[in-house]
C-alpha cells in the first residue's frame, strides 16, 4: 500500500485523552476511531471536545482503523460553520425558549435535537471555539484529571447562582 496515496485530510473530534496525552478521536464524516500520538497532541496542543482537521493515514490496529500523521495548515483556525450551520442554528434556538434556559450536557441536547452525539459535540466545540458558546467543567471530585460532566450554555451567566 502506497501510504502518500492513502493520506487523507479529516474533521477529527477528540473524544478522550489519556494522562500520557495521547488522544483518541472519531473522524467528523463517518465515526471511524483515529490514533493521535503524545507528540502529535502536545505538539498542537490537542484536548478533549475540540475538532482538528488532521493528516490521517489507515492504521494497523483494527479497532481503530486511522492515524494521525499531522495537522493541516488550517487546523489552528476556527472551525468554518457552514457545513454543520443548521445544527448550530438549531442549538441556538433551543436555547432561546423560555423552558431551555438552562445549561444543558451534549446528550441532553442529542436527544432534544433529535441528532446522534458526535455530531452534538462537535458542533458545540464548534460554536464554543467560534466563541458561541460556553463550557462548564464539573469535576465531582478533588484530583480528578477528567470531568464528570461538561455542560453547555450560550452565555457565562447561565451558570451563576
Amino acid at each position: 500500500m502506497d501510504i502518500l496515496n492513502s493520506m487523507e485530510s479529516q474533521e477529527v473530534f477528540i473524544i478522550h485523552q489519556m494522562p500520557t496525552s495521547t488522544a483518541f478521536g472519531v473522524r467528523v464524516d463517518n465515526g471511524e476511531k483515529v490514533f493521535i500520538n503524545s507528540k502529535l497532541a502536545k505538539k498542537h496542543a490537542i484536548e478533549e471536545e475540540q475538532v482538528r482537521t488532521f493528516i490521517l493515514i489507515p492504521n494497523a490496529k483494527i479497532d481503530i482503523p486511522w492515524q494521525a500523521v499531522g495537522v493541516s495548515e488550517n487546523a489552528e483556525e476556527i472551525t468554518p460553520r457552514v457545513e454543520n450551520a443548521n445544527l448550530e442554528d438549531r442549538i441556538s434556538e433551543h436555547f432561546k425558549k423560555e423552558d431551555n434556559q438552562v445549561a444543558s450536557t451534549s446528550k441532553v441536547l442529542a436527544d432534544a435535537l433529535d441528532v446522534d452525539i458526535v455530531s452534538m459535540q462537535s458542533a458545540l466545540a464548534r460554536m464554543h471555539n467560534a466563541g458561541e458558546m460556553t463550557k462548564a467543567q464539573v469535576h465531582c471530585r478533588g484530583g480528578q484529571d477528567k470531568a464528570s460532566w461538561i455542560l453547555w450554555a450560550p452565555s457565562a451567566d447561565w451558570y451563576e447562582l
